[in-house]
């Protein structure tokens, strides 16, 4: 009974320690963001509802992982871990605070991205929303997983490298992917490309494939929480 209480108090703790984290992510992203998300959402609302494709599903997540990951930039500004940290804050449940806030903000974003997609169906005639959305119910892991991916490299390279290194290592890696394509193009032509194309989307086309493509972002960002911990532990404040 004692160490049920104990392991409770514990817990607590972490959790009060956890939600405390949060709340500053938050009111810094509030006091420090406000006007940039405004004109963020105001932009994501004329472009979501401007036209009926899914652009919007992935720009408005995409714009908020950005801000999302900017916090660490926050912490860190004007000496602000060596402050943090001589709160009862390991680095550690810092971390975990980090992963649950971006990954909470992520999935929040694509809904509202979701919830104006829908919208800007019905602007432009469509109906059938309950046939739609069953149709498109598919696409919502595979965007996610992507998204999760995305996070998976970016703090991890943010904690070792800091914001402005991240930044240039960011844009190396997306001018990679595209030379990569683009190679690709050149050496085989387009019908690999197409094949490839049509590969992933017979992949992503069935649900196996979807539930594949989704546990596979969960492992990764599980596999990169484990890798800013290790990094976050060495750096020196």
């Amino acid at each position: 009974e004692i160490l049920r209480c104990l392991v409770g108090s514990e817990m607590c703790i972490r959790d009060r320690k956890m939600s405390g984290l949060l709340e500053k992510d938050i009111c810094l992203l509030l006091r420090d963001h406000r006007n940039m998300l405004i004109l963020f959402f105001m932009i994501c609302v004329f472009l979501g509802l401007g036209q009926p494709g899914t652009f919007i599903l992935g720009y408005l997540p995409s714009l908020m992982l950005v801000v999302l990951i900017g916090t660490f930039s926050c912490d860190e500004s004007d000496n602000g871990f060596p402050f943090l940290f001589t709160l009862p804050i390991d680095r550690k449940t810092y971390i975990q605070e980090k992963y649950v806030f971006c990954v909470g903000g992520t999935v929040v974003s694509f809904a509202i991205a979701w919830v104006l997609y829908m919208a800007s169906q019905v602007l432009h005639g469509v109906s059938n929303l309950s046939g739609l959305l069953l149709e498109n119910a598919g696409t919502i892991p595979v965007f996610l997983a992507v998204f999760f991916i995305a996070l998976s490299v970016m703090i991890p390279v943010q904690i070792k490298f800091g914001a402005e290194s991240a930044r240039v290592l960011m844009a190396g890696i997306c001018f990679f992917f595209a030379g990569v394509v683009l190679f690709v193009q050149k050496i085989a032509g387009e019908a690999t490309l197409d094949q490839i194309a049509e590969l992933l989307g017979t992949i992503t086309g069935n649900v196996p494939g979807q539930a594949g493509i989704f546990a596979v972002s969960i492992a990764v960002v599980l596999i990169s929480y484990g890798i800013s911990v290790r990094f976050m532990e060495k750096r020196e404040i």
